[in-house]
């Protein structure tokens, strides 16, 4: 797109911010002349009352030739025109003011109307008085409101010249932002997404940038999560398959019974599998936000794992619970992580299980410990990755989907805390130690 098509949104932006200016400024002095015009009028008619009553003296003895001569005399004695015009140049109620004796004072530039005794059907004019005036000249506007448009218009130009300034590097940012949204809506999430150069609308320009770093982030997580998706998918598929295709050909009673329980396990594992990657699709796009709320957190621990009993494979699950009675947590999304966590325990553990909550130095923290054989430490950091299983034997014979860590940190996240890997200190196994702050 060639560079004049990128800034002409930027001229016009600044043109019209200058035009506004202008327009203010002239709609203000319109409306300080139409206040001030009576003033002025009566200004002026006081100020000229003494002239014109001696020109009128001087002129009244005359007769007509006499009279224009002596106008003509006038006229190049004074820096203003004086003339005699004749009265059908007011209309009639401008003609009974001037014959009541009144100045009358009309125009931009002053134009002074008086009675002339003796003559009706002329009157004396003197005027314009607030123009460089010339003969032949019908109108001109006043020197001072010529100063005034000028101004006007200089600092209209100034504000274009400052809005262009401003507002430059802040569209540059933003047409730069713009292509790099244009190339990670086409996929391409590995664009470089430009630092801001503007001061003015630098968090503007910041803001954006986080946005498009989010969202290519998430967009990148889900290309991810649903590739992973379609591999985990078919195993238990490709077993399922295998299954249905045994209980087609399978006459014995027995065996058929077992073929149906594979199905059906198979199905379980799929359902599991589906619901998994379903949170942690929300979790990463941020469908799921943290609503901390103060609440009975050992209460709660208790509840959970007295329902989760049952899916622990007779491992023994005790509890070390000293919390105060009121911290704040999600008692929605918590539940999630705890488990999770308590099923990848289930998972390594040999014989005994520990749930174990405090709050030290404002923090909360819960750890979970078993007596397997635990993680390499080397290995810990890698557990809590979407979809990756450890390369034991005790791992790749588990139905496990690798999301159950995952799940487990971006919870402990959007509380603003944090999930880790460490070794369980008294039952010698692997450690997973939630925190977050009090």
């Amino acid at each position: 797109m060639p560079a004049t098509a990128h800034r002409s949104p930027l001229l016009r932006i600044a043109v019209g911010l200058g035009l506004a200016v202008l327009a203010l400024l002239l709609l203000v002095q319109a409306l300080v002349w139409l206040a001030v015009d009576e003033l002025s009028d009566d200004y002026v008619r006081r100020f000229m009352r003494g002239t014109v009553d001696m020109l009128v003296q001087q002129l009244a003895p005359l007769d007509g030739p006499a009279r224009l001569q002596k106008v003509q005399a006038l006229d190049r004695m004074f820096v203003y025109p004086v003339a005699i015009v004749p009265v059908t140049q007011l209309n009639e109620a401008q003609r009974q003011r001037v014959a009541g004796g009144e100045l009358l004072v009309l125009g931009l530039n002053r134009r002074i109307y008086a009675r002339l005794p003796g003559d009706e059907g002329q009157v004396l004019l003197l005027g314009p008085l607030n123009a460089d005036w010339r003969p032949g000249q019908q109108f001109q506007l006043p020197r001072e409101l010529w100063l005034q448009l000028a101004a006007a218009l200089g600092l209209a130009l100034a504000v274009f010249g400052l809005a262009w300034w401003l507002l430059r590097p802040a569209w540059r940012d933003l047409r730069a932002l713009q292509r790099a949204a244009d190339e990670i809506g086409a996929g391409r999430f590995d664009a470089a997404l430009p630092v801001s150069q503007s001061r003015l609308f630098a968090p503007l320009a910041d803001a954006t940038r986080a946005t498009l770093e989010r969202l290519a982030g998430a967009l990148a997580a889900q290309r991810e999560l649903t590739g992973a998706v379609s591999h985990e998918l078919r195993t238990p598929l490709a077993r399922l398959r295998f299954a249905i295709d045994a209980l087609v050909d399978e006459d014995d009673a027995a065996r058929r019974e077992q073929a149906v329980q594979a199905c059906e396990k198979d199905i379980d594992e799929l359902d599991a599998l589906i619901d998994a990657s379903l949170l942690m699709a929300r979790l990463d796009v941020g469908a799921l936000q943290a609503e901390l709320k103060d609440g009975d957190l050992a209460a709660l621990l208790r509840a959970e794992a007295a329902s989760l009993a049952p899916l622990l494979d007779g491992r023994a699950l005790s509890l070390d619970l000293q919390l105060p009675e009121c911290l704040r947590f999600d008692a929605r999304l918590l539940p999630y992580a705890l488990r999770n966590g308590l099923r990848n325990a289930a998972r390594h553990a040999r014989s005994q299980i520990r749930l174990s909550a405090w709050v030290e130095g404002g923090q909360v923290l819960l750890a979970l410990d078993d007596d397997g054989e635990g993680i390499p430490e080397a290995l810990r950091e890698a557990v809590f990755t979407p979809f990756k299983r450890l390369d034991g034997r005790k791992e790749r014979a588990s139905r496990g989907f690798g999301l159950g860590l995952a799940i487990v940190r971006r919870i402990a996240e959007i509380h603003g805390g944090e999930a880790r890997m460490a070794s369980a200190p008294e039952l010698g196994g692997a450690r997973l130690l939630i925190s977050w702050p009090q």
